[in-house]
């Protein structure tokens, strides 16, 4: 008379399965067990560098005990964010703080963790994972092939490999992206994110001059030979966000105030006079950060795109804009106006510029007596360097660094990231999704024109927005996959005999 609800079998791994698990747990489990041993009969009592030793004082398993309320902390903050939010989102905004928060430690592992644990989600829910690699992933491929030749040119190469293991999660963010990023609604919350993390960044930038101006000292993340910025009118400290160098910022701010002017200019059918209202205040703040990072290549590249973004937008527009920008570069150079904000630009701290073009000279030098797998990545700063700085110029970087398998690598990278931009941009069904993809598209010349004169080649922010562009063609051709098959839903209800 009652049915009886079926009750679900727990999942069965196999002979081996079960033992794989197993040894992991009693890996963990001894691994633990050492930890409290060392940290309880081993010596290590805390009772000097850390500061609870005054509340606690020479206690022992002290760090034990500070790990297990972190990691419970932690837990239980997953656990309540797991349950209110979706995993998706965690990766999203993850991603957008990664992109402008180089100084937070972590959060490509983190992210990278997620990930994971959406895929084995996805497997072990519904037996299969939907995870649609991007071309990118062939040529991410040259790029860490093109990387492992420092291991062959290192003096050290356990060194090497600990920059590689910190760089490593977030180069092949390309790959595992599109296993969350795959609809346009997820890119624009993604977009939403990176506005709501650069907020932040420029939260910190002004706290950082605030708290300069009343301590009356540099209060950065960037190091000393970068902190200050010499002017007619004094002494300014380059404020960084939460960057790590100032270039850097300025790089992240100028990227995403060009996505943010392109959104401005969209027309009224795609954005409500609100959310407009909103954009032009986040550029303008934008526009106030990028000054005060006190960055000239930041200054060229932003000023240089924004002149472009025009000719993209309204392209039947575009004899109009040159007949108009010739006219007013006649008038500037006729009064000599250009010629004297030129020469005042770059005469604004010249001796951070001057050894530049030195060490581009020894770039070349070392790709030359090195032409193949080059000095390694970082190797031009003991290769006959006097200033012991690195290239400032990406495309010098590769030549250098890696040689011609380095050229290969990269210049896959950016034929694959032009073609997957062009195929999106005509071939996208999505309307919003295309102007998207245009202007992703003009923000990354942004990270262009400022890469050949500062040191972007491991920007994280970089190889996310690669990712970011991947994804932009995945979610297109998803939308052509869906639309073919609805096309052919008609073929293949004919095609079935008919029911008897």
């Amino acid at each position: 008379m009652f049915a009886v609800a079926p009750t679900k079998e727990p999942a069965d791994y196999g002979r081996l399965g079960s033992a794989i698990f197993a040894l992991l747990c009693a890996l963990a489990g001894v691994g633990m067990g050492w930890y409290v041993y060392l940290d309880g009969l081993a010596g290590f009592r805390n009772d000097t560098e850390n500061p609870l030793v005054i509340f606690v004082g020479n206690l022992s398993y002290l760090s034990t005990i500070t790990v297990s309320a972190l990691i419970g902390v932690a837990c239980l903050t997953f656990m309540v964010v797991w349950r209110t939010w979706s995993i998706d989102n965690m990766i999203l905004i993850l991603c957008a703080f990664l992109m402008v928060a180089d100084v937070v430690p972590g959060l490509s592992m983190l992210m990278g963790m997620l990930i994971l644990i959406k895929l084995s989600q996805q497997i072990l829910h519904k037996g299969d994972a939907h995870w649609p690699l991007s071309p990118l992933a062939f040529p991410l491929f040259l790029v860490l092939l093109a990387y492992f030749t420092t291991f062959l040119e290192a003096e050290q190469p356990i060194v090497a490999f600990a920059q590689f293991l910190l760089r490593g999660p977030y180069l092949v963010l390309g790959i595992f992206l599109p296993l969350v990023l795959n609809t346009r609604q997820r890119l624009e919350t993604l977009i939403d994110f990176m506005l709501l993390a650069v907020l932040v960044a420029l939260a910190v930038e002004l706290a950082q001059g605030i708290a300069g101006s009343v301590m009356g000292t540099i209060i950065t993340f960037g190091p000393a030979e970068s902190a200050k910025f010499e002017t007619p009118w004094g002494t300014f400290a380059r404020l960084t966000g939460l960057m790590s160098h100032p270039n850097r910022h300025a790089n992240v701010c100028c990227t995403i105030g060009i996505i943010v002017l392109w959104m401005i200019t969209r027309p009224k059918s795609m954005i409500t006079p609100q959310r407009r209202s909103m954009l032009i205040v986040i550029f303008l703040l934008l526009c106030v950060g990028i000054l005060f990072s006190w960055s000239r290549s930041g200054w060229l590249s932003f000023g240089l795109v924004m002149m472009l973004v025009p000719f993209f937008r309204w392209p039947h527009l575009s004899p109009l804009f040159i007949v108009g920008g010739g006219a007013l570069a006649f008038v500037g150079m006729s009064l000599g106006v250009i010629q004297a904000a030129f020469e005042f630009v770059r005469d604004l701290n010249r001796s951070s510029a001057d050894f530049r073009w030195h060490i581009d000279h020894i770039a070349l030098q070392a790709f030359f007596e090195h032409p193949w797998r080059g000095i390694g990545i970082g190797g031009e700063k003991d290769y006959f360097n006097a200033y012991e700085l690195s290239i400032h110029n990406a495309m010098l970087q590769v030549v250098a660094d890696m040689g011609i398998v380095g050229i290969v690598a990269y210049s896959s990278l950016v034929i694959t990231v032009l073609w997957m931009l062009y195929k999106t941009i005509t071939t996208a069904l999505d309307p919003r999704l295309r102007d998207l993809a245009i202007g992703m598209g003009v923000a990354s010349i942004v990270l262009m024109v400022q890469g050949t004169f500062g040191e972007m080649l491991w920007l994280k922010f970089l190889w996310a927005y690669l990712g970011v562009l991947g994804c932009l063609y995945v979610i297109n051709r998803e939308d052509l996959e869906r639309r073919r098959s609805l096309e052919k839903l008609p073929e293949r209800i004919a095609a079935e005999p008919a029911s008897s």
